[in-house]
């Protein structure tokens, strides 16, 4: 008995059923030099005062602010000079009423210091120097706590580590920094007319587009990839691909473009003990997809066509990543322009149209670029793509839109 395609589902209802999926993040410890990009596990609170000493931030001489007051180059102050202090070495001396103490960039400031004067608004004489301008208290000094205070959370669980991140966790003497793991997924292709791009495809078949593309567009995204083989449309097949994946923490099915082949993905969770969710978005393209539960684990089936099956996994597998990778929710890359032309739409079902854009003087122009969902090069040519309400029939040319940039 065949089975009737299930009833699309707004993508709304498909998103909010995705991020409702229950997930369990694991976590490790790794050195700094691997944590570039990963997502924090704990929050980073410091346990100490950054800099743990008051500094100067240039090379002249540290001094009482009042000692100054009134200095200019007609009428300079008048200091000796009773001390010197170098960057690494400990201050164990202190500045007294008209005196000033030599110091470098980063030494310790001595005590009773207030104030850090450039050399080249002294001018030395000997033992003394005569100030050709006044400082004000806290000039050229970072005082201790100053960059980062005891107990100040700096980070917190659930964002994405940047380089300057790591750098204020190297301050804090962090060698090893609690993460979230990266995630592990399988892709399994799917399908008697793929085959493998080492070799020319006989007549009627096509090279493996999907294997490659859904690959990188998730390793980009912190996760690890493993291809675990091409599915022949049988359920026999299928089942034993899925079978592999079952140690996964989420399971990507690429390729059943016909009716009878999403069915053996469908009756190939199922026969396995697991769920659909749903199957079937009003979306265009990457309307005949599939959602389900195997093993408490995520599984996607995806469509073939490779642009249908890159926008589902960016508009709807992506989500899921950040979830299980333990991200906060970051909002993607927008930016508005004008449409050069009229794009025109199908009422009741959510479009994606990728798009060109083009700077002028007058802001942004964007240019639809209508190509079928098999059409790989449209992806390459496009930065980012469109969406179009299922509430309307399409843009006219000057309207300004919202662009989703890769």
């Amino acid at each position: 008995m065949k089975r009737e395609f299930l009833t699309s589902i707004p993508p709304d209802k498909a998103l909010e059923i995705i991020k409702s999926f229950q997930v369990t993040q694991g976590r490790e410890m790794i050195h700094i030099e691997a944590a570039l990009d990963r997502v924090l596990a704990e929050d980073i609170v410091s346990g100490e005062d950054i800099p743990s000493f008051s500094r100067s931030l240039v090379d002249g001489y540290a001094v009482k602010v009042k000692d100054t007051q009134g200095a200019k180059e007609t009428n300079p102050s008048l200091l000796f000079v009773n001390g010197e202090v170098r960057v690494g070495e400990e201050s164990t001396i202190a500045v007294k009423d008209g005196n000033a103490i030599s110091i470098t960039t980063g030494a310790m400031l001595p005590e009773n210091a207030n104030g850090v004067i450039m050399e080249e608004h002294a001018r030395r004489l000997h033992d003394e120097i005569e100030v050709t301008r006044p400082v004000f208290r806290g000039e050229n000094i970072c005082f201790k706590g100053e960059d980062i205070k005891k107990g100040e959370r700096l980070k917190v669980r659930g964002e994405r580590l940047s380089p300057f991140d790591l750098g204020v966790c190297a301050a804090l003497g962090m060698s090893k920094i609690p993460v979230y793991k990266r995630p592990k997924i399988a892709i399994i292709s799917s399908g008697d007319e793929i085959v493998d791009i080492d070799e020319p495809p006989p007549a009627g078949t096509v090279r493996d587009i999907n294997k490659y593309t859904v690959a990188n567009l998730l390793k980009k995204e912190g996760a690890r990839c493993d291809f675990l083989g091409t599915a022949k449309d049988t359920i026999q097949d299928i089942m034993a691909k899925l079978e592999a994946a079952r140690e996964y923490e989420m399971i990507l099915v690429s390729g059943g473009s016909s009716k009878g082949e999403r069915d053996f993905i469908v009756d190939a969770i199922e026969k396995l003990g697991g769920k659909i969710l749903f199957h079937g978005v009003n979306i265009k393209p990457g309307k005949p997809v599939i959602f389900g539960a195997l093993w408490d684990k995520p599984v996607f089936g995806l469509p073939g066509h490779p642009v249908s099956c890159i926008m589902v996994v960016i508009r709807f597998v992506l989500p899921l990543l950040m979830k299980l990778k333990g991200e906060l929710q970051t909002a993607a890359r927008k930016m508005k322009g004008i449409l050069a032309t009229n794009v025109p739409s199908s009422y009741g079902i959510e479009e994606y149209i990728r798009v060109t854009i083009k700077s002028t003087d007058e802001g942004y122009t964007i240019s639809p670029l209508f190509a079928k969902s098999s059409v790989i090069s449209s992806l390459a040519q496009a930065a980012g793509y469109i969406v179009v309400p299922e509430g309307l029939e399409g843009y006219e040319k000057g309207e300004e839109v919202e662009v989703f940039v890769w």
